[in-house]
This record gives C-alpha cells, structure tokens and sequence, in this order.
C-alpha cells in the first residue's frame, strides 16, 4: 500500500487505583524489601487459582492467548506489607477459526487503495514535478543571494502543496479500508481480568447496571468505539464495596484479615457487545464471591 495504516485493536477497561505492596523497583521503600513467604503466596495462590477455575474456556473456533498461568508477589516493600495486598489473573482470547477470512477483507481493501492511488498517480506526478522545478528555481535564487525572490515563491509552494493534498484525498479510499479494518477486528479478541483487593475502581461515566449475578454487589456494562470499532465492557464487584459520590467504588476494609486474603474481587470483561451477555454468564461468579466476605 502507497500510505500506511494501523489497524489498533481497543482494550479499554476499568480504572483501577491500587493500594498494594510494590514489587522491587526504583521507587523509595524506607523499610527495605523482603521476599513474600510461602504462607502468603500460598493463601494468593489460592485465590488465583479459584479465580482461574472460575473463567470460561476458549469458546469453539477461539484460543487463550499466552500461557495463562499464575503469577504472584515474590517480592514486596516493607513499607506497605500491612495493607491488603493487590493481585490479578488475567486470561486473553483471541479468535482464530476465521483468520483467513479476516486477512482478505484487509488484502481487498488494501488493493482497492491501491487502485485508486493508482487512478491519481499521472496527476501527482505533475504536481510533484512542478513542486521541483520550483525548488529547484528558489535554490538557484538563493545561490544568488536573491533570499527575498526565493520567499516570494513560497506561496507557490503552498498551492502546490494544497493540490497535491486535495487530489491524494480525493475519493473515499482511506474511509473504506477503516470499514473494511473495523470488519475484520469484529469480535476477534476478548480479556477477562480478575482483581483481587483494588482499592477502588471506576465504571465508566456512560456505564449503565446490569442484572446483579448470584454473588455480586454491583455490575456495570458500556460501550466504547473507536476507529469505527465497537466493544463492550463489563465491570462486576464481589464483595463489600462503597459508592463514592463520584459514581466510584471503594473497597470496604477489614483490618481483622490478613493483607493476603481476598476482602474484595473485581471482574473486568472487554468482548464484543454481542459476546458480553453470554461471556458473564459462563463465569462462575457465585463461586468466585464465595472467597470474599458478603
């Protein structure tokens, strides 16, 4: 293809503000640093566990994404051990039983591009060939010390430059192959997030609340297009939580429980609009509440 394009895929989810032990980095730690036990990445582990017990399989035609194992804190800053600890399992679908199709839509519109730059070329390259020798007449006016001739050329320049533009963006090609990539994007990839202990998190302003599953203490769904591509987003909490005037929702705490446990859990789901429904209720979430308090 004459330009280039990017085709972005949108993950856009919740915001989440974490309160949790950091891991080594070059932030200050006053305390100093200490690996985690095997008690308490055994109680996280635990935790992870369930939560990855609780997500849906690959739907048929689809693959998980990446080795979709368990990970936690090994290493910690003394300085916030005492507080609930944050951690997350994180599982990525991606469809793949239509690729094929998927890369035509994408070759056919880059041909079409193609084609119609090709239909424009004759006329750019008679612009462009003017735009040179133009240059070419204010290089030899500056060879010659005629810096005021050389300027009064710039306008020109200029309307060269406005006509190539308007006969390389004549037509719709670029439109067309934005449909044409938001068609093959069409519910390709879906992410799955299980946080554990976030200290607050945020549906979106445009969010609107969803049927509470078995378990849960409040669920939010919207919508975000971007680039002419559409995705759907579910927020689920589990637990006890706080509105917030803002529309926020903040972690209820519970000093008496080890930073490890789980006092909360938030589900974080990006999936085509259409998928959304049946992606929440192939999630056990009843099971997942039961290791938080209600």
């Amino acid at each position: 293809m004459r330009s280039s394009r990017c085709l972005a895929m949108v993950v856009c989810g919740v915001a989440i503000l974490v309160a949790a032990p950091p891991a080594r980095s070059d932030a200050p730690c006053a305390k100093g640093y200490r690996d985690s036990t095997p008690a308490e990445r055994a109680t996280m582990t635990a935790v992870l566990q369930a939560a990855k017990k609780a997500l849906p399989p690959a739907p048929t035609g689809w693959v998980i994404v990446g080795d979709d194992q368990i990970s936690v804190t090994t290493n910690l800053c003394r300085d916030y051990e005492d507080a609930p600890w944050s951690y997350d399992f994180n599982r990525e679908y991606q469809r793949v039983d239509d690729q094929a199709a998927r890369d035509k839509i994408i070759a056919d519109a880059g041909a079409a591009s193609n084609a119609a730059y090709e239909l424009k070329k004759p006329r750019l390259d008679a612009i462009m060939a003017k735009m040179q020798k133009l240059t070419e007449r204010q290089v030899a006016l500056l060879q010659k010390n005629d810096f005021a001739g050389a300027e009064a050329m710039n306008g020109e320049k200029a309307k060269l430059e406005a006509e190539y533009k308007k006969v390389l963006d004549e037509g719709d090609s670029d439109e067309q192959f934005a449909a044409a990539a938001a068609r093959a994007s069409h519910d390709m990839t879906m992410n799955i997030d299980v946080a554990v202990n976030s200290n607050q998190v945020m549906p979106d302003a445009s969010a609107t609340s969803l049927a509470l599953p078995p378990g849960a203490r409040a669920a939010f769904q919207w919508n975000t297009t971007r680039e002419q591509i559409t995705e759907g987003h579910a927020l689920i909490l589990l637990g006890q939580w706080q509105r917030n005037a803002d529309g926020s929702w903040r972690r209820v705490r519970h000093p008496e429980m080890a930073p490890t446990a789980a006092q909360v859990i938030s589900i974080s789901i990006n999936a085509d609009p259409e998928r959304l429904a049946a992606t929440i209720a192939s999630i056990d979430i009843k099971g997942l509440a039961t290791k938080v308090p209600n």
